[in-house]
């Protein structure tokens, strides 16, 4: 019998979104990490912004102007910024993957988590710059499974190209080095040695991915003295009187499992994995549970760090409903609370049979609604009163004007919107949605809440 060398192959199979409505006027479906904290190193300066792309929108996070302080403090802004919206993208990977259970770009094998044997959160996820080009990337470990099931992927994205890229995907039962190789033990050892067989894999800048450079495995004597054709142990091969040869399938070269292969000794395979692995060190890479928790933080932390960004200007951030959602954990409480307070706006509910549903009254009228459905959402209808915006945007702003602003928050337009108008900060767990109406240019009525394209 052969050893099985295991090659995994996920297919490809892209996933089509099916939009569920949020609420009025906008296409969504309602909608979930901390990993190895590896610094990424001087991409602020050589990438100076940072491009989101919808439906043919190219939506721009300009950090130029943060990059000029001689003190250096913008700069570090900047790279806290990139970093932020890298995680960003990353949890909604991670959301996809919770909430659906895919990938971004094939399946997963959910036998056993569809028949109650496994749990999603016994897998694992990190996000380290395990192949040293200054960018972190996002490792999936894949458990949850059938042992076919089982791998352990690696994705990078780039936000100035907006791509994201799969690297790396094997067996998981990985060690990474610090200089950007990686040993794959395969996933059975069925052959004529106790060495466990491995591929080894380096990283190319060039391609951003890992190629295949070589792999191992050997023929012990001690375990078959012949060959399965009859041929018998190559005593004249092996000078170190071991009684194992090893067999090197050194890169470029189609493994097979001939006699003729089996013509290594120990030092030729010190020698040749030394080559790949002499003076590098094994990386620690920090596995989270596969759950909204561990990545909880990771959307919030970016919008957060863009509302810093685009509030530098305002003086009117305190009475910011979009910023309340941002901020608070029982935001329409808070709002209703801070409407109330400060505008005497009249709270009230006009329908007793539908407690998720108030009002705010100004001198009578109807300028604020609160739903606490689908996660919740307030309106904002009318006129604008007093200094009251939503990120930055109120009832009788241009068009133009509330999408300017609304760009500057990370909003761009979202591709499954029924309507115009309709913008999202990103697709995973912690995002938001906003919709507004128009009228000769001007909006009319706002609708923002949280949003999440997979949940629902």
């Amino acid at each position: 019998m052969k050893k099985e060398k295991r090659r995994l192959k996920i297919g490809t199979t892209m996933l089509l979104c099916v939009c569920v409505l949020f609420f009025a006027g906008c296409g969504a479906k309602d909608g979930a990490l901390k990993g190895d904290e590896t610094t990424v190193e001087e991409q602020a300066e050589t990438e100076e912004a940072l491009v989101l792309e919808e439906e043919g929108v190219s939506d721009t996070v300009n950090i130029e102007n943060t990059m000029a302080d001689s003190d250096g403090e913008s700069a570090e802004r900047a790279q806290a910024l990139y970093e932020a919206q890298i995680r960003h993208y990353y949890g909604g990977v991670l959301s996809q993957i919770v909430a659906l259970r895919q990938l971004p770009d094939g399946e997963l094998d959910t036998w056993a988590l569809d028949n109650g044997y496994e749990e999603m959160e016994n897998n694992g996820f990190a996000v380290a710059d395990i192949d040293r080009d200054g960018r972190e990337e996002l490792i999936i470990k894949n458990t949850a499974a059938s042992m076919a099931g089982m791998f352990e992927m690696v994705y990078d994205y780039n936000p100035v190209s907006g791509e994201l890229k799969r690297e790396f995907c094997d067996f998981p039962a990985l060690t990474h080095y610090d200089n950007g190789i990686i040993k794959a033990e395969w996933s059975h050892n069925q052959g004529p040695g106790e060495f466990w067989p491995f591929t080894l894999y380096r990283y190319e800048a060039g391609s951003d991915c890992y190629v295949e450079v070589g792999s191992v495995d050997t023929w012990d004597k001690a375990l078959r003295e012949e060959w399965y054709e009859g041929q018998p142990f190559p005593d004249e091969l092996d000078t170190d009187g071991d009684g194992t040869m090893y067999h090197i399938c050194k890169e470029g070269k189609a493994y097979s499992y001939e006699y003729e292969d089996y013509k290594y000794n120990q030092a030729d395979f010190d020698e040749w994995f030394g080559g790949f692995t002499e003076g590098a060190k094994e990386l620690f890479i920090d596995y989270q549970p596969m759950k909204y928790e561990s990545f909880a933080a990771f959307t919030p932390s970016y919008l957060k760090l863009l509302a810093d960004e685009a509030g530098k200007e305002r003086t009117d951030t305190t009475s910011d409903l979009g910023l309340l959602i941002l901020n608070e954990d029982h935001f329409l409480e808070a709002a209703q609370t801070l409407l109330s307070e400060k505008y005497d706006v009249e709270i009230k509910q006009p329908d007793s049979d539908f407690e998720e549903w108030t009002i705010g009254l100004k001198d009578g009228s109807e300028v604020f609604s609160f739903e606490a459905l689908n996660a919740g959402h307030i309106s904002y209808k009318g006129e604008k009163i007093e200094n009251v915006t939503i990120f930055g945007i109120y009832p009788g702003i241009s068009v133009d004007g509330a999408w300017e602003k609304l760009k500057a928050y990370g909003f761009y337009a979202s591709p499954y919107a029924e309507v115009e108008n309709c913008l999202i900060t990103g697709e995973g767990f912690g995002n938001m949605s906003i919709w507004f109406s128009e009228e000769d240019n001007v909006v009319t009525e706002i609708t923002v809440g949280p949003y999440c394209t997979f949940a629902g």
